[in-house]
C-alpha cells in the first residue's frame, strides 16, 4: 500500500465516529438547586407582560374618563370640591400605578438579564411559590420579614 491510500482510509474512520457522535441524543440541562426552570421563567414572564398590558389599559382608561369628565364640569362649589378630592385620590392611584408598572419594567429587565428571581438583598434565590403570587418582588420573604421589622 502506498502512503496515500492509507492516509485515506485513517481519515475516513474518524468521520464516521464523528458522525456516531452527531446522532447521539443529549438531555436537556437541568437547572440547578439556584436556578429556575425555563418554563418557569417563561411563566413569569408571559405574567408580568399581561400585567403591564391591563395596567396600561386601566390607565389609558383612567385618563379618558378624568378627560371626558372635566370637558362637560358643571357645577357648584360643594361638587367641585369633591372631585377636586376624587382628582387627587386618583392622581395618588396613577402613582402607585406607575411605581407598579416601574417595577413591572425592572422585572422584565431581570428575566432578560438572567437576574430574576435574586434577592436583592441576601442574594439567594427568591421562592417561586412567592414569585407566582408577586412577579416583580425584589425581596425573599426572609429579607422582606427583616426590613418590616426594621432590620
Amino acid at each position: 500500500m502506498s502512503p496515500k491510500t492509507t492516509k485515506k482510509t485513517a481519515a475516513k474512520k474518524p468521520a464516521t465516529s464523528n458522525k456516531a457522535k452527531n446522532t447521539t441524543t443529549r438531555k436537556p440541562k437541568e437547572p440547578g438547586p439556584d436556578e429556575y426552570s425555563k418554563a418557569f421563567l417563561k411563566e413569569m414572564k408571559k405574567m408580568l407582560l399581561q400585567m403591564r398590558e391591563e395596567l396600561l389599559e386601566d390607565v389609558t382608561r383612567s385618563v379618558k374618563e378624568e378627560s371626558n369628565h372635566l370637558r362637560f364640569d358643571v357645577g357648584d362649589f360643594y361638587d367641585h370640591a369633591s372631585e377636586d378630592r376624587q382628582r387627587e385620590l386618583a392622581l395618588t392611584l396613577s402613582n402607585r400605578e406607575r411605581d407598579k408598572l416601574m417595577l413591572i419594567e425592572q422585572a422584565l429587565k431581570r428575566v432578560e438579564e438572567g437576574t430574576y428571581g435574586i434577592c436583592e438583598v441576601t442574594g439567594e434565590k427568591i421562592g417561586e411559590e412567592r414569585l407566582r403570587v408577586l412577579p416583580f418582588t425584589m425581596l425573599s420573604v426572609e429579607a422582606q420579614e427583616e426590613i418590616e421589622r426594621g432590620g
